[in-house]
């Protein structure tokens, strides 16, 4: 009996204590622990081998307003805690962010920031992923060492430089940045059918996204904006408005470019970044950096997480990496109506994105 009455007191007061450190957990780390513990006991990869994840797939979305007033739409209520953390997120001087929309070349330039920064030392950390070399900003941690977030970002050491991935619009980004601190920026932007056709495929083939619907669907719901992250256009046209009055931290190029003189961008993004590499060096980042490398990388290829809601036999994460690709999926009139609003929009931007080369 008083065996009983021990146990009993010592489960409740466990219990107790478990609930008390819960509650007093912010939301990103309470979302962080359970998908932790979804991986863990292998109910992920069940729900994918059984064909319930697709079945369970997110159908509506989430219109976002944040605590400054921005409006964006996401694909569930939980985003919008990590979304407000990003916003307090704290910068130091020597960040250095990799922004893009989605889909624009975001891991192409991962990778050649990546070793720009580390003197193009291609065994450094070499047996980590991308995914946790370069922490994802408005994501929190899924498994340790393989796909990490705003968690790690802010555990990061403090003589350790930070590379930070975000997709975030610029109106997001943390509060320290708008207000005028001091970090470096490098924003990728792709032309915007070739986007839609990569985005479209990537829902495809990724679970934890809302479901696409046929391809004439998604380019209606990505020509409205009336889709995850919103639309192309004010994500592309507010880092380009800022990088004309900001060159010294934001540097503006485009995944036509990096196609067409992919050296010549090696050097313009060292060069951003007050590094000087030597033409050997250059030549192994420019051998790192092509897409038969990468796309037969473990490292940035993402095969790593083909159990973490991505699809392989839908679609690879590395596709094709063509310019002009969107010309196999384009009906002639969508392409002529799509050619109208892209006209309207870009309208004396000064933004020239060729859809070809």
């Amino acid at each position: 009996m008083q065996v009983f009455i021990i146990l009993s007191i010592s489960l409740t007061t466990a219990f107790l204590y478990a609930r008390t450190i819960w509650k007093s957990m912010r939301l990103i780390d309470r979302d962080s622990f359970k998908v932790k513990l979804i991986i863990k006991l292998g109910i992920a990869h069940l729900l994918h081998v059984t064909g319930l994840s697709e079945t369970l797939r997110v159908r509506a979305l989430y219109h976002f307003r944040a605590s400054n007033g921005y409006k964006t739409i996401l694909s569930n209520t939980g985003m919008a805690a990590v979304y407000e953390e990003a916003l307090k997120f704290k910068i130091r001087d020597d960040d250095v962010f990799i922004a893009t929309y989605p889909k624009s070349g975001t891991t192409w330039m991962q990778q050649l920031v990546w070793l720009i920064c580390n003197n193009a030392d291609t065994n450094f950390d070499k047996d980590k992923p991308l995914t946790s070399r370069i922490p994802y900003l408005e994501t929190v941690d899924v498994t340790d060492n393989v796909s990490l977030g705003i968690q790690t970002l802010e555990r990061w050491q403090k003589n350790r430089q930070r590379l930070i991935k975000t997709h975030l619009p610029y109106g997001l980004l943390p509060e320290d940045i708008q207000s005028g601190n001091k970090c470096k920026i490098i924003y990728v932007a792709r032309n915007a059918k070739d986007v839609c056709v990569s985005f479209y495929f990537f829902h495809v083939m990724n679970i934890l996204l809302p479901h696409p619907g046929t391809w004439s669907e998604f380019l209606e719901n990505y020509s409205s904006g009336n889709i995850m992250f919103g639309s192309w256009f004010p994500h592309v046209l507010k880092y380009w408005e800022k990088f004309q009055t900001d060159k010294e931290r934001i540097y503006f190029t485009t995944y036509e470019a990096m196609k067409t003189d992919l050296k010549g961008e090696i050097v313009a993004v060292s060069n951003f970044l007050g590094k000087k590499l030597t033409n050997e060096q250059i030549d192994i980042i420019f051998n790192f950096c092509t897409f038969d490398s990468m796309s037969k990388d473990r490292s940035t290829n993402y095969s790593h997480v083909r159990n973490l809601g991505m699809d392989f036999k839908k679609s690879k994460f590395m596709r094709k990496g063509e310019v002009g690709d969107w010309k196999n999926y384009f009906t002639i009139n969508e392409n002529a109506a799509f050619d109208e609003l892209y006209g309207e929009k870009m309208k004396d931007s000064g933004l020239d994105i060729p859809f070809e080369l």
